[in-house]
């Protein structure tokens, strides 16, 4: 019965179910933790309680002073290194001490890999940490964490000092860390079913703006001059919409409606695997399929989606009757278009593939949409990831997909299509762009390394994996990837050999080959 209850009253319940003593015995602690410092490295020291509140008016001191010194006045705590060792630092607050080890190494020493510098003891479940854009006087680093008392988002110091927390003023469990705002805060979404507010929260810690939009949250993008697009989708995918707001202030700038996608059935509907005679016709709207949006270097945005409009058309017939496929007229005209989206709202509409056509409702049919990647191609232009998906709609029958990467020039024009590995599963279309016109793009388990300008695939990486996900481009001509078992680095085609050959004593497995005869599709001139 519980799985039917009202969200409100399923989360009160499991609050309800917490012993209040666990709120009520809050304890604290010396943050950071885990501190490696050298000689003359001075390192700030603050007390948290474990709902990240940050304590003061503490006794401090040190069990060494012929290894390092600690002050403490309205400007903070600081430890002061001064020999290689190890040192107990403490701290007593309202009759209870905290105890804290610090190792310091010599001035200038290289510290081993791997050593931890500091870190932060985690007040809940962390949600996710990404760094903030630098800024003067600005925070560093962004965790957002969620306990049973809600979700937080905590600013730290590049030394390990938190900064200040923020908790998200509603109750919802759903919540993102979406980025870092070019002013050095950070953008978080709180999602509903149906709709989604988005939090601007400044690098001092205070809610700048949040602005309320219907829909799930598909993409963002920022501009230099501050206008942030907000790509937004209805949870049944027929309503796509593009919002500009003013990243300073969440001031509306404009509002666009992607254009619907329909399928309009005349004499007949469909039901289960059959079709039946009705008297009236029927307009339904169909999902639009859209990709992500980024800006360019042309400082404009770009977004790719499909419209398309379906007429299916049974000849006079018998109220409740049984139609056959092959009576169906089924009329397809579908594009896939590209938008180019200036910081007023105007925009250019480019169509990057249209088909126009009659045919009978029984034929298998062959569909265009983008699968979300999309990226600049570093000459003003648009790499954008393409699915060609070949169905036979009435009897439900997938069959494997072509991907693709095409590339689109400034003016619009498709310069090629570059054939990828062919998918019947979640597509993971990844992509990247290197140094000297390298570009790479994953789908499923498989790395594909290519020329962006011409097209050309240079080699491939097949992990022999469900799936992986091109993460980075490296300055050597390589890329990082995410792995099912973690990040793994290909520094180049002939390197990928060699990490398949270390990673085999723990079960990794994976391919390396060369491609000579794929060539990319060059885009014809309708």
């Amino acid at each position: 019965m519980h799985r039917h209850l009202p969200a409100a009253f399923a989360v009160s319940v499991i609050i309800l179910l917490i012993p209040l003593s666990s709120f009520a015995q809050e304890t604290w602690r010396i943050s950071p933790e885990k501190i490696n410092v050298r000689v003359g490295e001075n390192r700030r020291l603050q007390l948290l309680d474990d709902s990240a509140a940050e304590l003061s008016d503490a006794t401090w001191t040190i069990d060494n002073p012929d290894f390092a010194d600690i002050t403490a006045d309205a400007s903070g705590v600081v430890l002061h290194p001064k020999a290689a060792g190890t040192v107990k630092v403490s701290a007593a607050l309202n009759g209870e001490k905290r105890f804290s080890e610090v190792t310091i190494w010599p001035a200038g020493a290289t510290l081993p890999e791997g050593t931890t510098h500091w870190s932060v003891h985690q007040i809940g479940r962390e949600l996710r940490d990404l760094p903030a854009v630098p800024t003067d006087e600005g925070v560093d680093i962004f965790s957002l964490e969620q306990n049973p008392s809600g979700t937080i988002l905590r600013a730290f110091f590049n030394d390990g000092i938190q900064a200040w927390r923020w908790r998200v003023p509603e109750i919802t469990w759903n919540v993102e860390l979406i980025c870092g705002d070019s002013m050095g805060g950070a953008f978080i979404s709180a999602n509903r079913f149906g709709s989604y507010t988005l939090y601007a929260v400044g690098k001092d810690g205070q809610v700048r703006w949040q602005h309320t939009l219907n829909g799930i949250r598909k993409g963002h993008a920022f501009t230099l001059d501050h206008l942030v697009h907000i790509l937004s989708q209805s949870p049944d995918g027929t309503v796509t919409t593009l919002t500009g707001l003013d990243e300073v202030t969440g001031s509306q700038r404009f509002e666009l409606a992607v254009p619907p996608s329909t399928v309009t059935q005349t004499n007949l509907r469909r039901n289960g695997m059959k079709l039946e005679c009705v008297a009236a016709p029927v307009s339904t709207p169909l999902r639009s399929v859209s990709s992500q949006v980024f800006v360019n270097s042309d400082g404009l945005a770009y977004v790719a989606f499909t419209e398309n409009h379906w007429t299916l058309t049974a000849p006079e017939c018998t109220p409740g009757s049984e139609l056959q496929p092959d009576d169906v007229s089924f009329i397809r005209d579908e594009k896939l278009i590209l938008w180019q989206i200036h910081s007023d709202g105007t925009y250019r509409s480019t169509v990057v593939e249209d088909f126009k056509g009659r045919e009978r409702f029984s034929d298998p049919v062959s569909v265009a949409s983008p699968t979300g990647a999309i990226i600049p191609d570093g000459l003003n232009g648009v790499l954008l990831a393409v699915r060609w998906s070949h169905n036979r709609v009435l009897q439900n029958v997938n069959e494997p997909s072509d991907e693709l990467v095409y590339r689109i020039s400034p003016v619009g024009e498709v310069i090629y299509k570059l054939a990828l590995p062919r998918r019947d599963g979640p597509v993971h279309d990844d992509m990247v762009l290197g140094e000297h016109e390298l570009g790479f793009a994953t789908r499923g388990g498989v790395l594909v390394a290519f020329n962006v300008r011409s097209g050309r695939e240079l080699w491939r990486w097949d992990s022999n994996t469900p799936e992986v996900s091109v993460y980075m481009a490296t300055g050597d001509g390589g890329c990082v990837i995410k792995t099912p078992k973690g990040m793994v680095l290909v520094e180049n085609e002939a390197s990928a050999r060699q990490l398949i050959q270390r990673n085999a004593t723990v079960n990794w497995q994976g391919q390396w080959y060369r491609t000579r005869d794929q060539e990319p599709q060059v885009a014809s001139s309708n």
